[in-house]
C-alpha cells in the first residue's frame, strides 16, 4: 500500500499518458483551427486568418446572408514520408473551416480578398445608409 496518493511514478504516469503522442496527433488531425483578426477601419470590416503553408487554389470562401465561410486544406508536403516514425509533430495538415458573422450592411460586392505571406485577408467594405430627419408639421 502506498502513503502518497500522488506518488511521481503515478503523476509522471499521468501526464505521458495524457500528452501521449497518439493523442496528440489524433487531436491535430481533426481541430485545424486558423487563428483570426477581426476588426473594422475607415468603413470597412476586417478578416485576417493566418494559414501559411496552404496553396491559394486550395481556400474557398463564400458569402451566405450575414456568414462568411472560409474552407481549405493544408496538405502534406512532399518531404513528408508516412513510412517515418515521427517524435514529435506539431505542424497541422487537413481541411479546415472557419464561419465567421459580418455585419449586415457588409457591401460583399465590392469585398477585396488577399492572400500574402500565409495571410488571408478578407476587406468588406460598409454600407451605411443615410438617415434623414423628418420634421413634423
Amino acid at each position: 500500500m502506498k502513503d502518497d496518493p500522488y506518488e511521481k511514478d503515478d503523476v509522471d504516469g499521468f501526464i505521458d499518458d495524457f500528452f501521449s503522442f497518439s493523442r496528440v496527433i489524433s487531436y491535430i488531425r481533426t481541430h485545424i483551427a486558423p487563428p483570426v483578426d477581426i476588426y473594422e477601419i475607415n468603413n470597412r470590416f476586417i478578416i485576417v486568418l493566418e494559414i501559411p503553408g496552404i496553396d491559394k487554389q486550395d481556400i474557398s470562401i463564400t458569402v451566405s446572408d450575414d456568414i462568411i465561410i472560409i474552407k481549405g486544406e493544408k496538405k502534406k508536403k512532399s518531404f513528408i514520408d508516412n513510412e517515418i516514425c515521427y517524435y514529435h509533430m506539431e505542424i497541422e495538415y487537413g481541411p479546415f473551416e472557419r464561419r465567421l458573422r459580418i455585419p449586415t450592411n457588409s457591401d460583399i460586392d465590392n469585398m477585396e480578398v488577399e492572400y500574402k505571406d500565409g495571410f488571408l485577408k478578407i476587406e468588406i467594405p460598409l454600407k451605411y445608409k443615410k438617415v434623414k430627419k423628418i420634421t413634423i408639421e
